[in-house]
């Protein structure tokens, strides 16, 4: 997770860029799938990224943050229209005060999986041990069998775009290993304006971002 999250950042931005105010991209992907990206970093409290996805598998909104530290990290899919969401946290260390993570022991980090049927907590080593398998099956029925069949159908793009590297070994191939534990295989999109886009999804650019959208792609007026 942390070097996917690393190469996105690589990828997209410097970290001047980043650290001074939010950052957006979009970018289509032939004709059959697009992505718009914001990216956020606040000193002192971590980074945030939001992903809109639009695909053959349906429409979902993505969202990752990652704490000052780097060691407490939380990603969301959320499918639209219904919103139903699949949440992953995952602590690396200092879960001591969390209810959800007493059975778990350092070294190893706890991670806690909510969705519509409830939460399950584990030591992320679980995943690999002998009881593996009913864990997963634990995790799996957290969701319903529309938003599952959704997120398989989603599996096929996750490699082909660095930001989404957040939501794979660490988070559904935790679950469904045999579908989501794919190498990164990046993609080149098309970048694109994206404010219409992300209108569509409920998240309206402001008339700033909207000026500097048709200045990019139009040009200035002459």
């Amino acid at each position: 997770m942390r070097a996917a999250r690393a190469g996105a950042l690589a990828l997209l931005l410097s970290t001047t860029a980043a650290a001074a105010a939010p950052a957006r991209w979009h970018f289509v992907f032939g004709k059959t799938w697009e992505i718009s990206i914001l990216f956020e970093r606040k000193v002192g409290e971590g980074d945030a990224t939001r992903l809109l996805v639009s695909a053959p598998a349906g429409r979902f909104v993505l969202l990752s943050a990652q704490n000052a530290s780097g060691r407490d990290s939380t990603e969301s899919i959320r499918r639209l229209p219904d919103g139903e969401t699949l949440t992953r946290r995952l602590i690396l260390s200092s879960f001591e005060d969390i209810p959800a993570c007493s059975s778990v022991r350092a070294p190893d980090a706890c991670v806690i999986f909510t969705g519509s049927g409830g939460s399950v907590a584990s030591g992320l080593g679980a995943f690999a041990g002998t009881q593996a398998a009913p864990l997963r099956e634990k995790v799996a029925a957290l969701v319903s069998p529309g938003m599952r069949d959704a997120l398989f159908a989603l599996a096929p793009i996750l490699p082909a775009v660095a930001e989404f590297g957040s939501y794979g070994n660490d988070f559904l191939a935790l679950v469904w290993p045999d579908r989501f534990a794919k190498p990164m295989d990046l993609r080149k999109g098309e970048r694109k304006p994206g404010c219409a886009f992300e209108a569509e999804f409920g998240y309206p650019c402001s008339d700033e971002e909207k000026a500097r959208e048709a200045k990019r792609f139009v040009g200035p007026a002459r």
